[in-house]
């Protein structure tokens, strides 16, 4: 059995999207078992943007997050409408109407971007129970990964990557070494059997 510890959660989103709601629903729900972050560098970069600053290093930090398997981003991301309905009714100490609508835009375009990393989630609805308990499931499951599951996964986020390449991909397992879902089968794929079976000449010999 493996078991891939998740690292961090990190919730994004713009203002006013649900973030510290979500935040307090998956600590009561799990009782503290993750450390969850509220924002990390995809604001920095989507705030980098909108004020016309160097993005560079945002999109550099992103990368480094995004390319830790053992890292998990959560956009919430509800309807524009939801948006304003929320503003109207509470306001907001920094944004107006029309900046809030650019920085969710801007989380908009990330989300078309990232939605295809194995470790980024974007969430449009409004959460509920149903929603949370979905969410927290979900992600017991990412950190009790079988070996298929991290092969698709590293393949998945080199593939989102735009140069097909992901420098410094890296996650952590821990396995128990029961090798439960090993699929045998494997050993017997025709172009490489003969490897696999000096291989194993190899260690028997040894």
């Amino acid at each position: 059995m493996v078991n891939r510890p998740i690292n961090r959660i990190i919730l994004e989103g713009p203002d006013l999207s649900g973030k510290s709601t979500f935040y307090n629903q998956l600590h009561k729900r799990t009782n503290y078992r993750w450390n969850i972050q509220d924002r990390s560098s995809l604001s920095m970069l989507v705030h980098a943007r909108q004020y016309g600053r160097n993005t560079f290093t945002h999109v550099e930090n992103l990368k480094k997050e995004l390319f830790n398997l053992n890292n998990v981003f959560i956009l919430l991301l509800p309807s524009w409408e939801v948006i304003m309905r929320r503003f109207t009714a509470r306001g907001d100490e920094i944004q107006n109407l029309a900046s809030l609508k650019n920085v969710y835009d801007l989380f908009q375009e990330a989300a078309d971007d990232l939605s295809s990393y194995p470790n980024f989630v974007v969430i449009k609805e409004e959460i509920d129970d149903t929603l949370a308990s979905f969410v927290t499931s979900t992600l017991k499951e990412y950190e009790n990964a079988t070996a298929e599951d991290l092969s698709k996964n590293c393949v998945a986020a080199c593939q989102s990557n735009e140069d097909s390449e992901c420098i410094g991909l890296n996650f952590t397992l821990f396995d128990n070494g029961s090798f439960d879902d090993i699929d045998q089968d494997a050993l017997a794929y025709e172009p490489e059997v003969k490897y696999y079976q000096e291989i194993l000449t190899k260690i028997d010999s040894k």
